[in-house]
């Protein structure tokens, strides 16, 4: 073995602690390998049966066939292979050489040799699959966390912080089918903040952005844990009542109306008041969102033609 190779070797994890020279003679059989940058060491698609020290250079770790974004690198000192040997099925990812690499190659019955050989071998063998499982669960897990993080922005309102439509159009329905299912009344709300647009030109944007921020806080607020709120446009807002016949939701619709019709709103020196239009659309059975919403807007609209800060139910 060239000197050089010789001493790199010596140095790998596997060998960490073992006397090198009561092992080397079983590695006669080994061969040393050349790399070039992006040349494929592993594979999924087929069987591997030796155990890559790393000499120099740096391996790259992909899950799956394709060389899609990097799970993991490897360097001078690592291993690559061991689970593949370990467990004698197909590598679980892609290894490719990220740079000009030097490995030196280890048949699987050569690696087997010196586990039985060594306890040092097999203890260090041992913590090499077991550092790879632990780092492959960490990554894992931030990546579930970020999976969790990505779907929990896309569903809720940057503003608001309540629900955004997008959640709307998959919780919604799923609600309104159980409702159904188990013969629940149930009513769809929408409400809109009044004169909103006023309240944008005389006190600009980020007051206005204070008032509808208020006026989510409030829903959510006054509404009943089971209840669905979500910001359903610019100042409007749609809300879904489970397990609520006609009377119950115009007393809830009516105290949200009145609760933020006696709230102040406070930006820097400025304070006002707001009011909102409610408008109601009561059970139909099996009735698709899109109409139970049709009808809610028609009421609100009614609402608003009436005078506004008042709450109407679909005819």
């Amino acid at each position: 073995m060239d000197p050089k190779d010789y001493a790199l070797t010596a140095q790998n994890l596997l060998f960490h602690g073992v006397d090198f020279t009561t092992v080397e003679y079983m590695l006669e059989r080994c061969s040393v390998r050349n790399l070039d940058a992006s040349e494929k060491l592993l594979q999924p698609d087929i069987p591997n049966h030796h155990l890559y020290l790393i000499l120099a250079g740096k391996l790259s770790v992909h899950l799956g066939e394709q060389e899609t974004s990097e799970h993991a690198s490897l360097i001078a000192g690592e291993c690559a292979g061991e689970i593949s040997i370990v467990d004698g099925k197909h590598p679980s990812a892609l290894v490719v050489a990220s740079e000009p690499t030097r490995v030196m190659s280890i048949p699987q019955d050569t690696v087997w040799s010196l586990v039985d050989h060594s306890h040092e071998v097999a203890r260090n063998l041992l913590g090499i699959v077991a550092g790879r499982m632990r780092n492959d669960k960490n990554v894992l897990i931030t990546t579930q966390n970020k999976k969790a993080q990505f779907e929990h922005q896309a569903s809720v309102d940057a503003l608001t912080g309540i629900h955004n439509r997008h959640w709307m159009g998959d919780a919604f329905p799923r609600v309104l089918h159980n409702c159904a299912f188990n013969n629940l009344p149930y009513a769809i709300m929408v409400a809109d903040i009044d004169h909103f647009k006023r309240i944008n030109d005389t006190y600009g944007h980020v007051v206005g952005d204070v008032a509808l921020k208020a006026v989510a806080r409030c829903m959510a607020e006054n509404l009943r844990p089971h209840d669905l709120l979500v910001r359903y446009g610019g100042e409007e807002f749609a809300m879904l009542l489970p397990d609520t016949g006609l009377e119950e939701a115009r007393a809830i619709a009516e105290r949200l109306r009145a609760t933020i019709a006696d709230s102040e709103i406070r930006c820097n020196e400025i304070s006002f008041r707001i009011t909102i239009s409610i408008g109601i659309a009561p059970a139909r059975i099996e009735e698709k969102l899109e109409i139970l919403i049709g009808e809610a807007d028609r009421a609100l609209y009614r609402a608003k033609e009436l005078g506004r800060n008042r709450v109407e139910v679909s005819g």
